[in-house]
């Protein structure tokens, strides 16, 4: 009997102590997890630093562009990767995004007021001249002097910008702008065709726009005072 008593009591040490062992280990892995990065588990590929960005995407996929105080780096789905390339040349930043998007039907002005599913992530400490091409493509908590932006066939949203002087948006091919909550000191907009610009309380000093017979302007909030 006692030696009964001492084998499950062994067992039981045993069992304990395992059990301590993978709380403590859980407990590690859990504190390393950053719950306030959402992209913590993408590949990281670094970036050079340029003042020029082309970037081709895809309709059914958000790229992400947030200006940092470091490097200049891409965040990237490790299911994606493989769509992903990006080259230099001269002051030019190419960023390619190619997953097949056969069958999604969505215009650009139907994704004005939602994100996509965020695939790439970009991180840049500069961007004067930023090309969209084809894309889903959101600039957040950007703050700049001057910036210019020319769309195909895209979606761009907005959040936190800040421009101190001017901002420059060309929308061509039924592309589509939508700026939030943002300030800018002097906006400049050139929508052709079908493509259309929507301002949602974006605080504007200066506004300026030339726009096609078709092109749609959507104003709301402290926007609305264009309107005169």
């Amino acid at each position: 009997m006692k030696t009964s008593y001492i084998l499950l009591a062994v067992i039981a040490l045993v069992t304990l102590t395992g059990m301590i062992a993978t709380d403590v280990l859980l407990k590690q892995q859990f504190e390393k997890i950053d719950w306030k990065n959402p992209y913590q588990e993408f590949v990281v590929q670094p970036l050079p630093t340029a003042k020029h960005w082309v970037i081709e995407g895809s309709p059914n996929d958000e790229i992400l562009v947030i200006k940092t105080t470091g490097k200049s780096q891409a965040l990237i789905d490790p299911d994606q990767v493989k769509f992903y390339r990006a080259d230099q040349k001269g002051d030019t930043v190419f960023i390619a995004f190619t997953p097949d998007y056969s069958g999604y039907q969505n215009e650009p002005r139907d994704d004005a007021n939602r994100e996509l599913r965020v695939q790439v992530v970009l991180q840049v400490p500069v961007v004067q001249l930023l090309q969209v091409k084809n894309s889903r493509l959101t600039l957040q908590d950007w703050s700049t002097d001057k910036l210019v932006v020319s769309l195909q066939k895209s979606r761009l949203r907005t959040v936190n910008l800040s421009v101190l002087d001017s901002l420059t948006l060309v929308a061509n091919q039924n592309s589509f702008a939508a700026l939030g909550n943002d300030q800018v000191k002097s906006l400049r907009a050139i929508v052709a065709d079908s493509s259309g610009i929507g301002l949602k309380n974006t605080q504007i000093n200066a506004f300026k726009m030339q726009a096609s017979p078709k092109a749609q302007l959507d104003l709301q909030g402290q926007a609305l005072k264009w309107l005169k």
